[in-house]
């Protein structure tokens, strides 16, 4: 029996949806990874498809589903850039959106990762570029995050009427909610090093996260090439999950997006 235009389109969309999320095993953030340096973004508008913005290789952007009636197309949301330009920006909205064709963007957990260890004292998790075997050992580029106690029950709190904790040191907190665990941790500083060049994270980039995962099925390092580096968590539990991806472009972080992603 013949199917109807209209359920083979849907069928079609529908099986590359599925082929689509299984290839995103972890985190559902891309990448542009084109050659020609962008990728346009684009909103179906009558019959053809408009172009509203563009991104730029190593921009990052969150998957949401495959775009209506298209099979080439995804559709996604991403970060309002500032207008003016700043070291160092942590996007905690998504108030962009659009699609994008799926052959100029790859996910950022499918990119070459980096080889995870642990330091000896188990506080700090070690991330090393080992895709290229000819490097020397002591060469290769290398991400460290260092996880300590924290001492957040010392500093300022400010919290609504449910009690819920709302800034600490006047910054959203992630990881917790109402109470601050005893034992937390938090992350204390992420390194980058690379030959010939070396950066410690802005304290922006890692402030306030609290509850960091030191399970390395829920963090990675993954890098287009030397300049353009990934790094994401998953962190905390229950309703205060959270994820968040830093890019680094050229051994310093330039931008952090964080959203909660309750389980």
């Amino acid at each position: 029996m013949m199917i109807s235009l209209h359920k083979a389109i849907y069928l079609l969309v529908s099986l590359f949806s599925f082929a689509f999320i299984q290839a995103q095993n972890k985190i559902p953030f891309g990448v542009v990874k084109a050659e020609d340096g962008y990728a346009n973004v684009r909103i179906a508008k009558d019959d053809y498809r408009k172009i509203i913005d563009k991104l730029r290789k190593g921009d990052i952007f969150m998957y949401v589903k495959p775009a209506p009636g298209e099979t080439e197309w995804i559709w996604i949301k991403y970060p309002e850039k500032p207008q003016t330009e700043k070291p160092f920006v942590r996007y905690e909205t998504l108030d962009k959106e659009g699609m994008v064709n799926k052959d100029r963007i790859i996910f950022i957990d499918q990119l070459p990762q980096y080889t995870p260890s642990k330091s000896k004292n188990g506080r700090s998790l070690i991330f090393t570029d080992n895709t290229n075997q000819k490097i020397p050992t002591a060469q290769r580029s290398k991400v460290v995050i260092d996880i300590y106690p924290s001492n957040a029950s010392y500093r300022k709190q400010e919290k609504d009427a449910d009690g819920k904790i709302l800034t600490i040191d006047k910054i959203k907190p992630w990881g917790i909610s109402n109470e601050i665990p005893e034992g937390m941790t938090e992350v204390k500083s992420i390194r980058v090093q690379q030959p010939g060049r070396g950066s410690v994270f802005v304290r922006e980039a890692v402030k306030n996260l609290f509850q960091p995962t030191l399970d390395f099925n829920n963090v990675g390092v993954t890098a287009i090439d030397n300049d353009n580096i990934f790094l994401y968590m998953i962190n905390g539990s229950g309703e205060s999950r959270y994820t968040t991806v830093w890019t680094i472009k050229e051994g310093k972080v330039i931008n952090q997006i964080i959203y909660n992603n309750p389980e």
